[in-house]
């Protein structure tokens, strides 16, 4: 890991298709590559525009233009004056829950379905 730091800056642009942007800011020269996935914003990524004010941590990459030739990565960002949103983590209701059932049939079945006219097929 690079060196790691909290700034504040503003979005230079963001790409609504694929959930990026880059945030100028002193402390990280060339741009600080941000993610959709790192914003920790209610409305995460909605009404983002170019000079949006962020505060955000962020690491510097070794090597040089690493992340879409950016050097930072944001890990953290958030609205400046506002504490950071995290959801809410809801208890496991089911909501998510899923199941998969194997059926095997006998051995005998299995040898009967294989077999060909060219060759006979051994289950595994």
């Amino acid at each position: 890991m690079g060196d790691v730091g909290e700034s504040t800056g503003q979005l230079q642009f963001w790409n609504y298709d694929e959930g990026w942007g880059v945030i100028d800011s002193p402390d990280t020269p060339g741009g600080c590559w941000v993610h959709l996935s790192s914003l920790l914003i209610e409305h995460r990524g909605l009404g983002l525009q170019p000079g949006h004010e962020l505060q955000f941590v962020w690491e510097r990459l070794s090597g040089n233009g690493v992340q879409d030739g950016y050097d930072y990565v944001a890990r953290e960002a958030w609205n400046i004056g506002q504490q950071p949103y995290r959801r809410p983590r809801t208890p496991n209701n089911g909501a998510y829950r899923t199941t998969l059932a194997l059926t095997f049939d006998s051995d005998a079945a299995d040898e009967d379905a294989c077999k060909s006219d060219e060759e006979t097929y051994r289950p595994l």
